[in-house]
C-alpha cells in the first residue's frame, strides 16, 4: 500500500491516481461514473439519448433520499435500459428484460426515476431507435412497458 493509500484509508477519504494516459484516451475518476456516450454511438439521435440518460444518471447519483446501495442499484438498472435501448434492433429481448426489471424495481424504490426514464423512452430520439425493432412480440411488450408508445 502506498503512502497516499495509507493516508486515505486512515482518514476515511478516497484517493485516486491516474498516470501515463495516452492521447485521445477517455479516463474517469471517482464514484458513480458512466461512459454512456459510447452506448449510443450507433443509434439514431445518439447524442440526444446520451444527454437524456446522463441527466437521469446524474439525478440518481445526487438524489439525497437514496442510500448508497439503492443509488448503485438504480444506476445499474438505468444503465441496463440505456444499453438495451442502444442494442434494441439487434437484441430487443435484452431491452424488454431491462425494462421489466427497471419498472418493477424503480416502482418500489424510486418511482420518480421510472417516470423520467419513461419520458426518455417516449422522446423522439428513443422512438427512432425503437422503430428499428422488427420482432413483433418484443415490440408489443416494449410498448406496453413504456406506456403504449
Amino acid at each position: 500500500m502506498s503512502e497516499e493509500e495509507k493516508k486515505s484509508s486512515s482518514t476515511g477519504g478516497k484517493s485516486y491516481h491516474i498516470g501515463n494516459v495516452g492521447g485521445h484516451a477517455r479516463v474517469q475518476q471517482g464514484e458513480h461514473l458512466t461512459m454512456i456516450e459510447q452506448t449510443f454511438a450507433k443509434t439514431p439521435d445518439g447524442d440526444d439519448l446520451t444527454q437524456q440518460f446522463k441527466a437521469l444518471l446524474k439525478k440518481i447519483a445526487e438524489h439525497p433520499e437514496l442510500d448508497e446501495d439503492t443509488r448503485d442499484l438504480a444506476m445499474e438498472k438505468a444503465k441496463n435500459v440505456a444499453e438495451g435501448l442502444a442494442n434494441a434492433k439487434e437484441s430487443p429481448g435484452t431491452l424488454r428484460r431491462a425494462l421489466v426489471d427497471a419498472k418493477g424495481w424503480f416502482g418500489s424504490a424510486a418511482n420518480w426515476a421510472w417516470d423520467e426514464m419513461s419520458n426518455i423512452l417516449k422522446s423522439e430520439a428513443a422512438q427512432k431507435t425503437l422503430a428499428t425493432i422488427t420482432e413483433v412480440s418484443a415490440k408489443v411488450a416494449i410498448k406496453s412497458l413504456t406506456g403504449g408508445i
